[in-house]
C-alpha cells in the first residue's frame, strides 16, 4: 500500500466557494492536448495497466474514507500504484478547481458533483466517461452500470448547453454518494408537546412556530435550523421549498427567480428560519449541524446523508430523529441532489487506469463495503437493498424508506445547468439572506438579484 493522506487546517466553506466562483469566472483557458497512456488493450484484464501510478484527489467524507481503508485491495488486483491526498471539502473545491484550470495532469482522477461538472464539462476538463462504459475491453464484465439509481445517472449527464440539456449527451461522472433533502424531527420533543409530523410547507412553519422558545431537556429550543449564509450551497435546503412553489432560477436564458412563485417560496422559507437561531443567518451545513447535533432545534432540512452523525455511538440524540420527506407545497414535494462522484481528468496521461480505479470506486463491493465507514446513502440499488445497508441502519426509524423514496420520487438537480451556476446560485443565496436579516424586503432583494444574475450571465 503506498498511499498518502495529507490533511490540512480547515476553512470555512463560506470562503472556499468565493474563491471557487472567482475562479471559475477567470476560467476560459482550455487544457493542454491530452495523452493518454496506452489504452490499445484486446480485452478486459484487471492487470492491463499494471506498473501505472494513479494521483487521487478527494474531499474528506466516508467515501473517501472507505477509499483510503481498502485501497491497498485495488493496487493488488491490478498492479497500479496509487497516491490519494483528501483534504476539507472547502480546500478540495479550490484545489481541484486551480488544478483543472491550469490544463495540469496532475490529478487522473477526483470527486466531484453535478454543479462542478457543469463548470468543469463546458471547459473541457472532464472525460466523457460514457465511451468507457461501452467499451467491453476497458469495463469489467461484471461491472453492472445498469445497477445505478437511473436519476443518479441522469444527474451526470448534460450536453453543455448551458442552461438546457440536463440529462443528455456525455457523461461526466460516476456516482459514489447521493444526497437528498429531508425535514428530519426530534420525536421527544414533538410528543412532549403534543405537535404532530408536519406534511406541509405552512404545517411545519406553525409547528416550528408553536416549539420556538420552549423549554425541553433544560434547554430553551429553537423551532428550527438550517443553512443561512450567502453561498450557492445553502440553495440545497432552500431547494425544498423552491420546487415546491414550482419556482424556476433561469428561463429563456433571464433570470426567473423573482417571479410570483420565487417570492412566495422566499417569503415562507424566511417565515421559518425565523424560529431559527439569530446566528443561522451565517450557518453552512456544519454549523446547521452542530446545532441539532446539540439538541438545540426541533427541525432540521439538510441532507438526509447526514443521519450517521446523529446515530451514532455517542450522539446525544442517537433514537430520537425522526425522518419525513420534505414538506409539500402547492406543487406538491420537492428536493434537491447532492450527488458526489468519481471524475477523470481530461488531461491524465493514464486514462485507462484512471477508469479502473473508477469502476473499483464505484463497484457493488466498494460500494458496500463502504457502509461501515458511513458511507450512506448508497448509488447503487442492490448496495440500497442490501443486508448490510438494513443492518447498519437499524433502530433508525423511517430513515431507509424516507430516503428511497425522496430519491426515487422527488430528487433532482432543480436548476438550469450552466458553466456559471455556482455565480447565479451565489448571487440567489445573497439575496435570501438579505431579506433574512431585513437589510431588504424580499421583492427588492430578488429582483435586485435577478438583476445581477442576468449581467452575469450575458
Amino acid at each position: 500500500m503506498n498511499n498518502s493522506r495529507k490533511r490540512a487546517r480547515a476553512h470555512s466553506i463560506t470562503a472556499a466557494v468565493v474563491v471557487l466562483t472567482t475562479a471559475g469566472l477567470l476560467a476560459g483557458c482550455a487544457p493542454s492536448d491530452s495523452t493518454t497512456s496506452s489504452t490499445d488493450v484486446s480485452s478486459f484484464d484487471w492487470k492491463n495497466y499494471s506498473g501505472e501510478k494513479l494521483s487521487i484527489l478527494m474531499s474528506e467524507h466516508p467515501l473517501s474514507d472507505a477509499v483510503l481503508d481498502h485501497v491497498s485491495d485495488f493496487e493488488e488486483k491490478t498492479g497500479i500504484d496509487v497516491d490519494i491526498e483528501t483534504l476539507t471539502e472547502s480546500d478540495y473545491m479550490v484545489k481541484i478547481l486551480t488544478e483543472l484550470q491550469s490544463g495540469a495532469a496532475g490529478y487522473d482522477v477526483f470527486m466531484t458533483s453535478q454543479p462542478m461538472n457543469y463548470q468543469y464539462a463546458a471547459a473541457g476538463w472532464m472525460e466523457d466517461l460514457q465511451p468507457w462504459v461501452d467499451d467491453d475491453t476497458q469495463t469489467a464484465p461484471d461491472y453492472d452500470f445498469d445497477d445505478f439509481f437511473p436519476s443518479l445517472i441522469e444527474a451526470e449527464r448534460w450536453d453543455t448547453t448551458e442552461f438546457d440539456g440536463a440529462g443528455e449527451g456525455g457523461l461526466w461522472a460516476i456516482p459514489a454518494n447521493e444526497e437528498g433533502y429531508a425535514l428530519f424531527y426530534r420525536k421527544d420533543i414533538l410528543e412532549a408537546n403534543g405537535v404532530a409530523v408536519p406534511q406541509t410547507i405552512d404545517e411545519l412553519i406553525a409547528a416550528a412556530q408553536k416549539l420556538d422558545g420552549t423549554e425541553f431537556d433544560g434547554k430553551t429550543i429553537s423551532g428550527f435550523v438550517s443553512r443561512g449564509d450567502k453561498t450557492y450551497p445553502t440553495l440545497n435546503p432552500f431547494s425544498t421549498f423552491a420546487g415546491a412553489y414550482g419556482v424556476q432560477d433561469i428561463t429563456d436564458g433571464k433570470a426567473t427567480l423573482n417571479s410570483k412563485a420565487g417570492n412566495e417560496a422566499v417569503t415562507k422559507w424566511i417565515e421559518l428560519m425565523r424560529t431559527a437561531p439569530e446566528a443561522a443567518s451565517t450557518y453552512t451545513w456544519y454549523e446547521a449541524q452542530q446545532d441539532f447535533l446539540a439538541g438545540n432545534s426541533a427541525f432540521y432540512i439538510d441532507a438526509d446523508h447526514m443521519a450517521p452523525d446523529f446515530e451514532k455511538e455517542g450522539s446525544g440524540i442517537a433514537g430520537k430523529v425522526g425522518y419525513a420527506l420534505p414538506p409539500e407545497g402547492p406543487k406538491g414535494r420537492a428536493s434537491s441532489m447532492w450527488v458526489w462522484s468519481l471524475g477523470m481528468n481530461a488531461a491524465s496521461t493514464h486514462k485507462g487506469a484512471a477508469w479502473q480505479f473508477i469502476q473499483w470506486a464505484t463497484s457493488k463491493e466498494l460500494l458496500t463495503d463502504s457502509i461501515a465507514n458511513g458511507n450512506l446513502n448508497p448509488t447503487r440499488v442492490s448496495v440500497a437493498e442490501s443486508p448490510e445497508l438494513s443492518a447498519a441502519t437499524e433502530g433508525w426509524g423511517d430513515y431507509n424508506e424516507v430516503w428511497k423514496k425522496t430519491l426515487t420520487d422527488y430528487a433532482e438537480w432543480p436548476y438550469a445547468p450552466s458553466a456559471s451556476w455556482t455565480t447565479v446560485g451565489d448571487i440567489w443565496a445573497t439575496a435570501i439572506q438579505s431579506a433574512l436579516l431585513d437589510k431588504a424586503s424580499v421583492k427588492d432583494a430578488l429582483d435586485g438579484a435577478a438583476t445581477k444574475i442576468d449581467a452575469a450571465i450575458e
